[in-house]
């Protein structure tokens, strides 16, 4: 918040029985002079700076950047806060990041957001898109094939390198990488990500199983239902995870024994399932949903 500082010129100011007006000066050199005979009386405010609080799992998390555990009205809700703090013990680094210009490093790592709507959610449907063309020569496009790390960032940064290369651009066409494109410029072009976040990625394998192991239905055991209720708090302007037919694509690849990768790790929300809740790997040619996240 910003704070107004006014310099009082005190050449004539009512303190005295003999005042007739006094002047206000600002910083930028502007001038106002009141009378006196017309002034019932001044009140001094101080304004008091807004106090930030630590983010929590949870939090709503919002278009310009901010987060708070209850609704705001200033601000459009874009994402849940699902983990606070860099995941280090899931092989992730906070040098890894930068903020969404690409340059800027982060001042802070907050932790980790995930989206309220899938990016494949289009006019009330949601097909879902394929991971990439099935290639049964193709070596990878070099990010990790672990399933338990929190690297969708730097795996998201390997896939769109790889479309650069081999087809200038990073697109929708299903010979291309259109998990990807969801997750990050289509998702962008209706949800922008703050500048000060790391943009819209599509997520790790171990970022999907620790929003569901971890924080969607209760925090570290808590018995505090996290993501689930946030969702509910939002009510139309979010969308379910754990839902029926919920399947949703990640960033880690599958490298099979010849050294060669035409499968790639989905995760598992679908409801309707007896046993929902995890990680398996498929052709990339088939049709999944993207659920983007980022880091703030």
């Amino acid at each position: 918040m910003k704070k107004f500082l006014l310099f009082v010129v005190l050449s004539s100011i009512c303190l005295g029985a003999n005042a007739q007006s006094f002047t206000v000066q600002t910083k930028a050199g502007e001038e106002v002079t009141f009378k006196c005979d017309d002034i019932e009386r001044i009140v001094f405010h101080q304004d008091v700076e807004e106090e930030v609080v630590a983010p929590r799992i949870g939090d709503i998390y919002y278009d310009d950047g901010t987060w708070s555990t209850k609704l705001k009205t200033n601000a459009a809700p874009i994402g849940v806060v699902f983990r606070v703090g860099c995941a280090t013990d899931n092989n992730d680094r906070e040098a890894y990041y930068y903020q969404k210009d690409g340059k800027t490093k982060f001042s802070e790592f907050h932790g980790y957001v995930v989206a309220l709507h899938d990016a494949t959610e289009k006019d009330g449907s949601n097909e879902g898109v394929w991971w990439s063309a099935f290639d049964a020569n193709f070596e990878g496009t070099g990010g990790s094939t672990n399933t338990t790390d929190f690297l969708g960032y730097t795996n998201t940064q390997s896939i769109v390198e790889t479309a650069l290369r081999d087809k200038g651009v990073l697109s929708d066409a299903t010979n291309n990488y259109p998990a990807a494109y969801y997750a990050t410029t289509d998702y962008e072009s209706v949800c922008p990500a703050p500048a000060t976040s790391s943009g819209w990625f599509l997520p790790s394998a171990g970022q999907l199983k620790y929003i569901y192991d971890r924080v969607y239905f209760a925090e570290d055991g808590s018995d505090r239902a996290c993501i689930e209720e946030t969702f509910k708090t939002l009510g139309d302007m979010a969308a379910p995870m754990y839902c029926r037919d919920a399947s949703y694509w990640t960033s880690t690849e599958k490298i099979d024994s010849y050294g060669t990768s035409s499968w790639a790790y989905y995760f598992c929300f679908d409801s309707s399932m007896n046993k929902p809740g995890f990680i398996a790997d498929y052709r990339k040619n088939n049709a999944m949903r993207i659920r983007s996240v980022l880091a703030f």
